[in-house]
């Protein structure tokens, strides 16, 4: 995973919200303060480590392979990402895997 990592990571913006609501569950649970959590959303929206694209260009094509697929265009917005610029998506999700491969996204499984 780190070397995943190391070679550089690209999400659609959507990522920043998903980031920021896992925080957000995370300070009412009392796992992480409020300040700690900011600080986290700051350095991702520096995006230094992770590069953040514009997830507009891709949401049509989604939206369209998702029902197809029966997936949801959140899980398939990384899809149609790492298949516009010819990266390989990783995932823990064994379904948004098996779809990337079927469409013939070369995918990683973690």
């Amino acid at each position: 995973m780190d070397q995943i990592i190391e070679e550089g990571v690209i999400n659609p913006d959507l990522s920043v919200k998903e980031v920021a609501n896992a925080l957000w569950k995370k300070i009412l649970m009392g796992e992480m303060n409020e300040d700690f959590a900011i600080k986290i959303l700051y350095d991702l929206l520096k995006r230094e480590a992770i590069i953040i694209v514009n997830q507009d260009e891709y949401l049509i094509e989604a939206f369209k392979t998702a029902n197809r697929n029966k997936i949801t265009i959140y899980e398939f917005l990384f899809i149609s990402l790492a298949k516009s610029i010819n990266l390989e998506l990783v995932t823990s999700d064994i379904k948004q895997y098996e779809i990337a491969k079927n469409e013939g996204v070369n995918a990683h499984l973690i």
